[in-house]
C-alpha cells in the first residue's frame, strides 16, 4: 500500500490544503501527516512568545481535526533542520 506524505509547515488548514487534496486523491494510499517543530530555530529568528503559543494552539485543533479523519499523524520536536 502506498503512503503519501504531507509535510505541514506553515500552512496548518485542512480545508483548502492543496497537498492534503493531492494525496486523498490516490483512495488505495495512506495518509500521514508530518509536522516538525523546531523551539530552538524559532529562538534564534526571534519568535514571539506570543506566536510560539498560537502555533502550539493550531497543532492540537489540526491533529484532533486528522484523527477525526482517521488520518495517521507525527509531531516531531527537533532543534533544527
Amino acid at each position: 500500500m502506498p503512503t503519501h506524505l504531507v509535510w505541514f509547515r506553515r500552512d496548518l488548514r485542512l480545508q483548502d490544503n492543496l497537498a492534503l487534496a493531492a494525496a486523498c486523491r490516490d483512495a488505495s494510499a495512506r495518509v500521514l501527516a508530518l509536522y516538525i517543530s523546531t523551539p530552538a530555530q524559532w529562538q534564534a529568528h526571534d519568535m514571539a512568545p506570543r506566536q510560539a503559543a498560537f502555533i502550539s494552539a493550531q497543532l492540537n485543533a489540526l491533529q484532533a481535526a486528522l484523527q477525526r479523519k482517521a488520518f495517521r499523524c507525527c509531531f516531531m520536536k527537533l532543534a533544527d533542520f
